[in-house]
């Protein structure tokens, strides 16, 4: 079975678990770790499939980058979350990255919410995330209390992120 496992999802599995114990232990996801991982991600996908691979590749790093840049640019996401979504975008390209983007919002909310629990903020969450969606369906509304604001350490929402590809991988059927 492991000899069918193409490696660009070995690179996926190093990246994602080396995110995991980064940014839950200290709150970074390093470049050392995400920029040579878009490199291997565009490099593999060239060598493997050729120049359509290279443009799935880059695809996929401009669809993961971007959906979490835009994030970013709210005050919801830091660099390192880019990069790593980025990363493993280059790694499996864009039809897996639908996937593995859907996968990490529904185990970021999940764990949102256990996390949230863990210290002692979840009502205030809700209540604040209420307030925000009540705002975007209201027009003209805003949100008394921005969602980038917390009253908790930040959650390392680079655990998700990980985790929602590799579940894009190996456990559930892809989105698209």
């Amino acid at each position: 079975m492991l000899q069918n496992i193409p490696p660009t999802y070995y690179g996926v599995i190093l990246v994602g678990l080396i995110a995991t114990v980064t940014d839950f232990w200290k709150r970074k996801i390093y470049n050392w770790l995400t920029l040579p991982a878009i490199l291997a991600g565009l490099a593999l996908n060239l060598w493997l499939t050729g120049l359509p691979g290279l443009g799935n590749s880059f695809l996929g790093l401009l669809l993961g980058g971007g959906v979490f840049l835009i994030l970013g640019l709210m005050g919801m996401m830091a660099g390192g979350d880019i990069k790593l979504a980025a990363a493993i975008g280059a790694l499996i390209g864009w039809k897996l990255t639908i996937s593995s983007l859907y996968y990490a919002a529904i185990l970021g909310g999940i764990f949102a919410i256990l996390w949230s629990a863990a210290h002692g903020t979840l009502w205030a969450t809700l209540k604040r995330v209420g307030r925000a969606l009540y705002a975007a369906a209201a027009p003209g509304m805003k949100p008394e209390v921005e969602l980038a604001q917390s009253e908790t350490r930040p959650m390392p929402y680079g655990v998700a992120i990980s985790w929602g590809a590799i579940t894009a991988l190996f456990w559930l059927p892809p989105v698209f």
